[in-house]
């Protein structure tokens, strides 16, 4: 039986049999085996890369628990990491995701993409100018550059993400895109940092007063709304609100439903917050400061 015990841990090892399974189901005696292999900077190594490439990796709601749980220092995890992103980046020369790629292709594309979102959870200072470099070359591809975005927001302060999600998610000329929803774990991540909390949430409501695509805006409205009391009773969002709703019908099952369910939130509201949708305003605002 005990033979039988030690098998199945050794299968925690490999990164498909582990990357199934949440950090928090794990046995006391399942999570003291795999610490004590992971002080092996090789085998950790190895252990990322195999759970990286694999159809399902690590949650992200999971990285901080993993790093505490198995008692990994920013310093071990962040070499370890940069080792995975610069072997991977030469293998894959930041080329995209495409159907038919080679099974180590794909596996190597994966953890080039998962090595730089998991960089944001142990970034230094060289490490936060690498990510906004990825985020912002034109010449790599889509997924690693996103993926550098997020990382970024992740290990960013407050004035720093005020001014990513202002350059990525609100600036036209600089080719904005709508914000995933990678961002809100990133919110759901700085429990303890409040002034971070309110540069997202203030950041994002601009970004969505913006918005132009129904179902992008539906889908983070509601994540917004579930965050921030003040925007989800807010005039302004009522506004959003009302101007998406004129828009042609979704394709999407949840767009229409979930819009007329946050406009009915208002029937019989007659006070409502406000919140700024002015971009001068916020990048006027010091977020580093309590207000």
């Amino acid at each position: 039986m005990r033979a039988l015990c030690c098998i199945g841990l050794s299968l925690l090892l490999a990164g498909g049999a582990f990357s199934q399974r949440r950090i928090e189901d794990m046995t006391d005696e399942e999570a003291a085996y795999l610490k004590d292999r992971l002080k092996d900077p090789g085998t950790l190594k190895g252990f990322l890369e195999d759970n990286f490439s694999g159809n399902h990796s690590i949650w992200p709601d999971e990285i901080t628990l993993f790093k505490r749980k198995f008692g990994l220092a920013d310093d071990t995890l962040r070499g370890i990491l940069t080792d995975i992103c610069h072997e991977t980046a030469r293998k894959t020369e930041w080329r995209p995701f495409q159907d038919g790629d080679p099974e180590e292709t794909l596996f190597n594309k994966r953890r080039l993409s998962r090595s730089i979102k998991w960089l944001g959870y142990c970034a230094d200072e060289p490490t936060k100018d690498f990510l906004m470099e990825v985020a912002t070359d034109g010449t790599k591809a889509w997924d690693y550059r996103a993926a550098a975005t997020v990382a970024y927001i992740q290990c960013a302060d407050a004035n720093q993400v005020r001014d990513a999600i202002a350059r990525f998610f609100i600036d036209v000329e600089e080719g904005r895109y709508a914000p995933d929803a990678s961002t809100f774990q990133v919110y759901d991540d700085s429990e303890g940092d409040p002034q971070k909390r309110e540069a997202i949430v203030a950041s994002l409501i601009v970004a969505l007063a913006r918005e132009g695509d129904k179902n992008i805006f539906s889908c983070r409205d509601k994540q917004l709304a579930e965050r921030s009391r003040e925007y989800a009773t807010s005039a302004q969002r009522l506004d959003m609100l009302k101007r998406m709703s004129k828009l042609p019908p979704s394709k999407a099952r949840d767009t229409d439903p979930d819009l007329k369910k946050a406009l009915a939130a208002f029937r019989f509201r007659f006070f409502k917050t406000n919140v700024s949708t002015n971009l001068t305003e916020l990048m006027a605002r010091d977020f580093g400061k309590p207000e």
